[in-house]
């Protein structure tokens, strides 16, 4: 299965707005734009790997597949989702992301950060 970009970073804006302290949120059961119970799953299980979130993960063997309860992004998730959530970055850095056939989290969040540095510095230069 490919790691969709898009739902990385919706997943991640849609946690940081609705989780609270004391709930999880269970991603099985989330309904999230155009994206499918199976790759939200899959995305979640993915940024639990990458350490972006405390989760709490089991198998579900009726299904064959694993229950996902967010308790929170994790400080690592909190800096890569900073550096993708203003939506012009993220419109730039997909821009340059679109040139190679595949890139990592890592990568993505790299060339975010290049992205703004950039505006900031041409932000400094009209000062």
């Amino acid at each position: 299965m490919k790691l969709n970009h898009d739902c990385i970073r919706d997943l991640l804006l849609y946690i940081e707005n609705n989780a609270s302290y004391n709930e999880e949120i269970k991603i099985n059961n989330l309904s999230l734009k155009k994206y499918s119970n199976e790759e939200l799953i899959y995305t979640a299980d993915k940024l639990i790997e990458a350490k972006y979130l405390n989760c709490i993960r089991y198998v579900q063997y009726a299904k064959n597949m694993p229950f996902i309860a967010v308790k929170s992004i994790t400080f690592e998730g909190h800096k890569f989702l900073d550096n993708i959530r203003d939506n012009t970055v993220w419109e730039k850095t997909k821009n340059i992301l679109s040139k190679f056939s595949s890139t990592s989290i890592g990568i993505v969040s790299n060339i975010s950060a290049q992205v703004i540095s950039n505006i900031i510095s041409k932000q400094l230069n009209l000062l």
